[in-house]
């Protein structure tokens, strides 16, 4: 079993992490902020079409870290482990209630260095957005697109290894990120990453946000019922011994 000991390591080495990602990307935000008070950085660090919180990152530079996340926090499929579970559907619960909680606790990892970044060097413009309610919304809806992108992982790895795994789950989020950057595509995952930027920029309602939450909600849903049809179909290898 994972130790909690290193779950706790592991989620403290990537605060880190994105803490110093949220300082390289906003640098140039900061120092217009400390010349020009009255200067609105929120919109800035938490824009969606370039730097910490853009889809491009969300999708496809997070995306590696993710699945070594996954790796890290979820429990092995060890010969030990797998006999002494009643059945496959026993396994397979287990398995995705850990992808969701690590794509919470992943997800909530990212969010709260922005946050914490908005609160410290933007206070007023953080108070009067009640961006509180816009962070807790937007962690719902990253925490089920990345619950989508681990069932997935673990839909391709059950029918082959880890590294074919994360190489077609990479391509696929890439090719999301394209269809919705590029190819103007009216709805795919990415268009639901950062919900901040147009609750700032644009002033989309909290009735819109729900719709988004209950689309993501259903796509997990369906990569859910995807992965009970995986599990019934994978191979497990377990060593007899002949003792």
């Amino acid at each position: 079993m994972k130790s909690n000991q290193k779950k706790v390591y592991l989620s403290m080495l990537f605060l880190l992490l994105f803490g110093c990602l949220w300082m390289i990307y906003n640098i140039h935000y900061l120092k217009i902020k400390q010349a020009d008070p009255s200067y609105p950085l929120i919109i800035d660090v938490s824009g969606s079409v370039d730097g910490y919180l853009s889809i491009k990152n969300l999708l496809v530079t997070y995306i590696i870290p993710l699945l070594l996340f996954y790796r890290f926090f979820i429990e092995d499929e060890h010969p030990q482990t797998i006999v002494r579970l009643k059945s496959r559907m026993h396994l397979y619960r287990r398995r995705t209630i850990q992808v969701f909680k690590s794509s919470f606790i992943y997800s909530f990892c990212i969010l709260t260095i922005n946050f914490a970044g908005v609160f410290i060097f933007d206070r007023f413009h953080f108070l009067s957005s009640n961006y509180w309610n816009i962070c807790l919304l937007n962690l719902a809806l990253l925490t089920c697109i990345y619950f989508s992108v681990g069932m997935l992982y673990y839909f391709i790895f059950d029918f082959s290894n880890s590294i074919i795994a994360m190489a077609g789950t990479f391509c696929i989020c890439f090719l999301l990120y394209l269809l919705n950057s590029y190819l103007n595509v009216p709805w795919t995952p990415a268009s639901a990453l950062n919900i901040i930027d147009p609750f700032l920029s644009s002033g989309i309602s909290g009735h819109q946000s729900l719709i988004m939450i209950g689309k993501e909600l259903l796509l997990s849903i369906v990569m859910i019922l995807i992965g009970q049809f995986a599990i019934e179909k994978k191979d497990f290898i377990i060593e007899v011994s002949n003792d």
